[in-house]
């Protein structure tokens, strides 16, 4: 670049020299021959100048695209900006949210955990009534949920549950019978009572109640009506002072009465064996006690342990 520029810096003196030799006539004074050569200097001078200024509006011209280019890009930057801080509001909105999303999520699959349908059984010891003695007791249940803290429940909720059970009493000999008071020896005899008892029943949530850790396990209250049918293995005669006293005179005591008692029911599904959790979060065990009462004033207690299985 700086060679091309001496060349024609050497052309252009070669140039003017060889005008002004042109043009001095023969014979012209020396002052003659300073002011042709000064003014060749002035119009060198003007043409570089006009040259120059050219090049001034070519840059300027230059100039003013590349602002508008700057403005261009610097109004396409502050619309992206402008788009991501709209675009990170929702992200934001989100990020706050998803706590919330989180504990929902979590409430759903501890709802899908929560098996609302539950089958069981039940067994254990239960006195008799008419002052017969007792002996084992089995029975099985169909338990419902019903309403849940959703539904206003504070602190836990309301199941409805159907009861069908078996008292298989021992012996007693016993005064009371025909065959004894015809002078036989006291007879040997047993009663099984036949029960039917729905039931509703307030469960203790304690996850509710901030007790995480004991979420599984839900003490419970229960109280409704029943219906016994007593069987009695022969006919009492005597109304008192003997097992089997005040027994109705026919082959089956039907009673109604009702019953109620506290229980509590585990969840398996605090026990983590990956190979059987399926089964254990839909299994359940508990304990209880219910105290029937007759119509007709006889009443007796029963105990009892339970196995649950939900779906």
């Amino acid at each position: 670049m700086s060679g091309s520029i001496k060349r024609s810096n050497r052309i252009r003196a070669f140039a003017l020299g060889l005008a002004l030799a042109t043009t001095w006539p023969a014979g012209a004074s020396a002052a003659e021959h300073r002011a042709k050569v000064a003014k060749v200097s002035q119009q060198e001078m003007q043409l570089r100048i006009n040259q120059l200024e050219q090049q001034n509006q070519t840059l300027e011209i230059q100039n003013h695209s590349i602002q508008d280019q700057l403005n261009t890009q610097r109004q396409q930057i502050d619309l992206l900006m402008h788009q991501m801080q709209q675009t990170s509001q929702p992200l934001t909105a989100i990020q706050q949210q998803m706590p919330a999303m989180q504990a929902e999520l979590s409430d759903v699959k501890e709802k899908q955990r929560s098996v609302p349908l539950e089958v069981g059984f039940r067994t254990g010891w239960s006195e008799s009534p008419y002052g017969m003695p007792g002996g084992l007791y089995y029975g099985a249940f169909l338990n419902h949920r019903l309403l849940t803290h959703e539904d206003g429940i504070p602190g836990g909720f309301i199941a409805g549950e159907m009861l069908v059970g078996w008292t298989q009493g021992n012996h007693a000999y016993t005064n009371a019978n025909l065959i004894s008071q015809l002078g036989n020896p006291p007879f040997n005899t047993w009663m099984y009572t036949l029960s039917l008892q729905p039931t509703v029943q307030y469960h203790l949530d304690m996850g509710l109640l901030g007790l995480a850790s004991l979420e599984a396990f839900k003490p419970y209250a229960l109280a409704g009506p029943s219906m016994y049918i007593n069987l009695l293995s022969t006919p009492v005669v005597v109304k008192n002072g003997n097992p089997g006293a005040n027994y109705r005179h026919y082959d089956a005591d039907v009673q109604g009465g009702g019953v109620f008692g506290a229980g509590f029911e585990l969840g398996l599904s605090a026990l983590k064996l990956p190979p059987i959790q399926g089964i254990l979060d839909k299994s359940f065990v508990g304990a209880e006690y219910r105290f029937n009462q007759y119509g007709n004033g006889q009443g007796y207690n029963q105990y009892t342990g339970s196995v649950g299985f939900g779906w």
